[in-house]
């Protein structure tokens, strides 16, 4: 019993920490550690995936009371529940890589945000080092280029009241062969 109750406690835990992170605003989420952008990724595929099996699930059921004349009772509920758990793993497995492929071979542009510092000049805001460290470049196609670029390392309490400026840059072009490679790292 206390194993079932911590387990609910731990889930109840974990919606509610996930729930929390996509529901910050774009500009929150450029300020996300990586671990916190993981932990985001990972509810959402976790949700979206559930979402999915469940309305899979659904049609499953709705589809054989509705256009074949079943009753609820004679709805073959084991095949139902299994087909739910296997679009859900299959869901969890592949809905990642295709996020990846669309966001590799679909998507021209993102968005970064810029700030203007004294003694810098214009930087990119990148990541995130930790909770308290800026991850800044004066190239915002940064995280697309595996050259030696300069990064900057920039105090979150001195961005805090500068303005930022979001801006829509276009991805670096790259050759399909290089796509492809870059879809195993």
């Amino acid at each position: 019993m206390a194993a079932l109750l911590s387990s609910i406690a731990f889930l109840v835990g974990t919606f509610v920490s996930g729930k929390a992170l996509i529901s910050k605003s774009e500009i929150e989420q450029v300020f996300l550690t990586r671990e916190k952008k993981i932990k985001m990724y990972y509810y959402t595929l976790l949700v979206l995936s559930g979402l999915i099996a469940f309305l899979i699930g659904d049609l499953y059921i709705l589809w054989h009371i509705f256009i074949n004349d079943k009753t609820v009772e004679t709805v073959n509920w084991n095949f139902a529940i299994a087909l739910t758990l296997v679009v859900f793993i299959c869901c969890l497995v592949t809905l990642g890589t295709l996020a990846k492929l669309i966001q590799t071979f679909f998507i021209k542009e993102h968005y970064k945000y810029k700030v203007q510092l004294i003694n810098i000049g214009e930087v990119y805001i990148i990541g995130m080092m930790n909770e308290e460290i800026c991850i800044c470049s004066a190239n915002p196609n940064a995280e697309f280029v595996r050259e030696d670029l300069e990064s900057i390392l920039i105090k979150l309490d001195d961005l805090i009241h500068k303005p930022l400026t979001r801006e829509k840059i276009e991805i670096p072009q790259k050759t399909t062969w290089q796509k492809i490679i870059q879809l195993n790292h």
